[in-house]
């Protein structure tokens, strides 16, 4: 039985002397393995559609245990994030969610339209990396079932207080007269609540050029992956034990060496005023692939 699906690449490796393995990210079919015979070939014309990032249609032929690819045209190669180590370590981690999360023949469109936005922004050297990560990881945790609570007590639905607190096993703010009922409360500053919930409302393609100062996103960080992983059950990320390494090699440039932008997406995000002066864009699917 032969199939047409447009897929993402999310690994290739090698499958016998010439050929590759593939795990596939499909709008349609969900995650799917495919072998691709003779891609490893030098004159293969395979060989640029099958690389890890990369998006493509697939001609696919159904066998028994697996699928096998009979075709395979290149759409877009997300070529920038293997010239850069911090974005390809960025791109690995989505990866590493992404895997985590689809299971086997289960489409997930709203998370396939969101993975494609993710590694095209994630692509364009004028992106703000952090807080493009930070956003997809908000975005993440909505489409997937366990958006976090931002605007109220997860207890008494209290809605203002002067401090707030996250707790993992509620999935969501605790109050500071209610934070004696949980043992797992992370301290969240009322910058980084805005920023959080800001980020969770908008569209990601919104928060592409917004600066946000190192702290602010240091803080939101932890209570994200400490959430991510609480929910996912896991101890740590695989790809995200390069970053060290990688900030070592590569620092980030100063805000005072980087050229000058305009726009009010420009101002770092240092005051809780920042808030009111991004773009409102509709939401869009990625590629041609109306989101069912």
């Amino acid at each position: 039985m032969l199939m047409n699906t447009d897929a993402f690449v999310l690994k290739s490796r090698k499958y016998n002397e010439a050929d590759s393995l593939l795990v596939l990210f499909s709008r349609k079919l969900g995650r799917i393995s495919a072998v691709a015979k003779g891609s490893r070939r030098a004159k293969s014309q395979m060989l640029a559609g099958i690389q890890p990032f990369s998006y493509s249609h697939f001609l696919l032929y159904q066998g028994r245990s697996m699928y096998t690819v009979n075709q395979v045209d290149t759409l877009k190669t997300f070529y920038p994030l293997r010239e850069d180590y911090r974005r390809l370590t960025y791109a690995s981690y989505i990866v590493e969610l992404i895997e985590i999360e689809i299971s086997e023949e289960q489409s997930h469109p709203k998370l396939f339209n969101l993975f494609g936005k993710a590694l095209s922004l994630l692509s364009d050297e004028t992106t703000e990396i952090e807080t493009l990560i930070r956003s997809f990881e908000l975005q993440f945790m909505t489409v997937c079932g366990y958006e976090p609570n931002l605007f109220h007590c997860t207890h008494c639905q209290k809605s203002k207080d002067k401090k707030w607190y996250f707790s993992l096993s509620q999935g969501g703010l605790i109050c500071n007269e209610c934070r004696s009922k949980e043992k797992d409360t992370l301290l969240i500053s009322g910058t980084c609540l805005k920023l959080a919930r800001y980020l969770q409302t908008k569209d990601i393609t919104d928060s592409q050029h917004l600066k946000i100062h190192p702290r602010l996103n240091e803080e939101l960080q932890q209570i994200n992956k400490a959430y991510l992983l609480y929910h996912m059950g896991r101890y740590q990320f695989k790809s995200l034990k390069l970053l060290p390494q990688v900030d070592d090699l590569l620092p980030m440039p100063s805000a005072k060496s980087r050229q000058p932008e305009t726009g009010s997406a420009a101002h770092g995000l240092t005051e809780e005023a920042k808030f009111d002066t991004f773009n409102e864009d509709e939401d869009k699917a990625f590629g041609n692939e109306q989101e069912e």
